[in-house]
């Protein structure tokens, strides 16, 4: 029986369903057709809708189709207020509608006026779920929604507990809203109010024109309350069935542009979340968010391919929810045996016969079905969906359907056998209609990330921004393009299951990664297991955050194609094992420091301080730009620490300049080498610190006719330092030294200008070169602050 009055009840809905109505300065008696108001923000295309209410000599409300003219995109680019003229297709009755844009630079300041039904008696956790709460959840974070519900008020002023006597009323005016909706009338319907209704149509129009006179001209709309099913706390239908065309009234004769919500008729068939039959619960509370959300931003689009949870048209039993992480995309919760959602005008000229749908379901034999233009229409596909075990974890389910053509409405129909209608079987987040399993996975929020993932899906493309509210694993090799998008990790990380057994090939391009976990927006555990980590490519990519990959595993390697910028605040850049930077690739990388430690100081590549091969490669014609931060005190602020080799290749660019040593090493098992090749531009540049531009555990230094080589550490006492005996060869080309004295000695071109032995920087060591006078002439390494080939 349950079934059959759900589906009597969206019979009624479609009849007459989101009734807008606006208004005009026609007389009553020839009936009137209010203004229709729209809102939206900047850039945020939006249409009128293609039907309109109308009311009667009596205020009883029907509904019109209406043609409008033609709307210039160009409005949708900028704040203003812009009027659209239409016409009745029955009568040819003159319509006016108003589009409202807003700035998207603040949310629009929305307050819900009304009474214990807006407050959200009888909603299950009410600061989540009341109406103003899920309408807020529907428009997004463009908008602010504010509650200002306040229980057993009236819209008379003579009433037993009148609404603008309430701190709330007071609040809602110096909140200076952009929109106001009032749903009132409810309580009025008591015998004792009832007495005094006379007085109800002059009281709303007081009360309209009170929030119309604020300084921000807010939009107003007037809700008619829901059914009452049964009479409780005196609150009867039968009086409320002649308040609702005093409503309307009211609308009129405040002789501005007044839109109606009917919220009335959107309820008639929801008995059953109204447990005390004046009160709806928490998916009552969805159905009138829902009915709202609607009429104030107008028609829905056509839709195809994916689209996200937030482009659903109607449901029954779903609630509006977002995570209370930083995440706010919208998803659909509580979905339970027998509820639905609906889509509205989806064109399946596109459809490839299946469907992918994101969701969590914690039970196992949850079947959905898709049947179109109605929960009992043609059922066009079914699927058992995959049990993810909770409902905070998400799978991708793909829907196989049959041959669809046309524009339909598609009904959603989700059921458990034996289940009580209390049981959370599913939530829902995005749908594909057009899903081509050959093409990329197209991602819209975090949770279809999770799905994908969990759903083995490895070629995936973002869709939207997307903000991470819990770890997320990798399981087999994975290509994620951003899509120009912005992957932030905020405080958790894309991390690899290793007990897949296997290393897995990663690649991410196209966009932009932000984070603050401390492990790094990517992540792998420190490990000698050649099975685990990733290796990883990004290219194009811009990071904004603490540490953007930790995967320093043996042998694992990390790479950089195209144009990075990676930026970090208090950590690396990177903290791997090996790292390449491709062939012609730009790699820019600073940290802002903070600390002196390795891995979460100044340092802007970190590879650890074990003595296995760490290898960071510069392939020829690329190009390297590393700023260490300056704000801690310590040796943690380098450009490059931990390697055991650097290769700088033919014709490629390394530069890193900053106020502490750049280069530095330890606990390698023996010397790390810098080698620098033919035609290649290294240049290190530090300005404060105490040992000059190294400071290591023992470097060789091997440049090959460089064509740009610069080592410079002004006014300090030791030129390089180190631990462990060091050398420093340069062959071919002019070499020019700076003493710290700012005089300079230069010499002719030479063979080879080799220093070896040197230690703790004072130690000149031995000096081999082709040219006597250098020989002669050179002194200790403690009284130089440059050495270069450059004049």
């Amino acid at each position: 029986m349950k079934k059959i009055q759900i589906y009597s009840w969206m019979t009624c809905l479609i009849i007459a369903i989101f009734v807008i109505l606006p208004l005009s300065t026609k007389a009553a008696e020839n009936g009137f057709i209010p203004t229709v108001n729209i809102v939206t923000t900047t850039g945020n295309v939006v249409g009128l809708p293609s039907e309109v209410g109308q009311a009667d000599s009596a205020y009883k409300l029907t509904k019109a189709k209406v043609r409008w003219d033609a709307v210039d995109p160009a409005i949708f680019n900028g704040v203003g207020e812009h009027v659209i003229h239409g016409t009745t297709e029955n009568g040819q009755r003159a319509v006016k509608g108003v589009i409202h844009v807003f700035a998207n630079t603040k949310p629009v300041n929305v307050a819900a006026i009304g009474d214990s039904i807006t407050y959200g008696m009888n909603v299950e956790n009410w600061a989540y779920n009341a109406y103003p709460k899920q309408l807020n959840n529907r428009l997004g974070t463009n908008y602010n929604v504010t509650n200002y519900g306040n229980s057993g008020k009236t819209l008379l002023e003579s009433g037993n507990d009148p609404y603008i006597r309430t701190t709330q009323y007071t609040q809602s005016l110096a909140s200076n809203p952009n929109v106001v909706i009032i749903q009132l009338g409810t309580n009025d319907s008591k015998p004792a109010n009832f007495a005094k209704i006379d007085s109800f149509v002059s009281d709303y129009v007081k009360l309209i024109n009170k929030y119309q006179t604020l300084a921000t001209k807010p939009v107003v709309y007037v809700a008619l309350p829901p059914v009452v099913f049964n009479t409780a706390y005196t609150i009867n239908q039968a009086n409320m069935d002649k308040i609702l065309p005093k409503i309307v009234e009211a609308a009129e004769k405040a002789n501005v542009d007044v839109s109606i919500i009917d919220n009335q008729t959107a309820t008639v068939g929801a008995k059953e979340f109204v447990p005390d039959n004046v009160h709806p619960n928490g998916k009552g509370a969805a159905i009138l968010a829902n009915n709202v959300y609607h009429t104030i931003t107008g028609e829905q689009p056509e839709l195809s391919g994916k689209v996200a949870a937030n482009a659903y048209n109607t449901s029954y039993g779903a609630i509006n929810a977002i995570p209370t992480t930083a995440d706010k995309t919208l998803f659909l919760s509580n979905i339970s045996t027998q509820n639905w959602v609906s889509y509205k005008n989806v064109n399946f000229d596109k459809s490839l016969g299946n469907l992918q749908m994101s969701a969590a379901v914690p039970y196992n034999a949850t079947t959905v079905e898709v049947r179109l233009d109605s929960p009992t229409g043609t059922t066009i596909g079914t699927k058992a969906l995959k049990q993810t075990g909770n409902v905070n974890t998400w799978a991708l389910n793909t829907i196989p359907t049959t041959d669809v053509t046309g524009t339909h409405d598609v009904y959603f129909v989700f059921s458990r056998p034996s289940t009580a209608a209390s049981i959370e079987l599913a939530r829902l987040g995005s749908i594909d209609f057009s899903y081509d399993a050959t093409k990329p996975t197209e991602i819209m929020s975090a949770q279809d990330l999770e799905a994908a993932l969990a759903s083995g899906l490895t070629n995936l493309k973002l869709m939207n921004n997307i903000t991470f509210t819990k770890n997320l694993q990798l399981s087999d090799d994975t290509k994620l393009n951003l899509n120009g998008f912005t992957m932030d990790t905020a405080n958790y990380y894309l991390s690899k299951n290793d007990t897949v057994g296997k290393r897995i090939q990663f690649d991410i391009f196209g966009g932009n990664v932000a984070g603050k976990n401390a492990y790094g927006s990517i992540y792998s555990a420190t490990s000698e297991n050649s099975n685990y980590g990733m290796n990883i490519n990004a290219k194009d990519i811009t990071f904004n955050g603490t540490l953007f990959i930790r995967n320093n595993v043996l042998n694992a390697i990390v790479t950089f194609d195209g144009h990075n910028v990676i930026k970090s605040t208090t950590g690396s850049n990177v903290y791997v094992r090996n790292m390449t930077i491709k062939a012609g690739a730009y790699y820019y990388g600073s940290t802002e420091g903070g600390g002196s430690s390795n891995e979460s100081g100044s340092t802007v590549i970190t590879m650890g301080i074990g003595n296995t091969d760490k290898n960071f490669i510069v392939e020829p014609q690329a190009k390297i730009e590393l700023y260490p931060g300056s704000k801690g005190t310590g040796y943690g602020q380098n450009a490059i620490y931990g390697f055991s080799k650097i290769n700088i290749a033919d014709g490629a660019s390394f530069t890193a300049s900053g106020a502490r040593p750049m280069i530095r090493t330890e606990y390698t098992a023996k010397n790390a080498r810098v080698e620098v090749a033919p035609n290649a531009v290294f240049d290190v540049r530090t300005t404060d610190a105490a040992e000059g531009f190294s400071f290591s555990y023992g470097i060789d230094y091997i440049f090959d006719h460089a064509m740009y080589l610069n080592l410079e550490s002004p006014t300090k006492t030791s030129f390089m330092y180190a631990h462990r005996s060091s050398s420093l060869s340069i062959y071919g080309g002019k070499v020019s030294v700076w003493t710290a004295a700012n005089s300079t000695q230069n010499w002719d071109s030479v063979d080879v200008f080799q220093l070896n032995n040197i230690l703790s920087g004072k130690n000149m060591g031995t000096l081999t070169t082709s040219s006597a006078e250098l020989k002669n002439t050179f002194g200790t390494l403690a009284n130089y602050v440059r050495l270069t080939n450059q004049n």
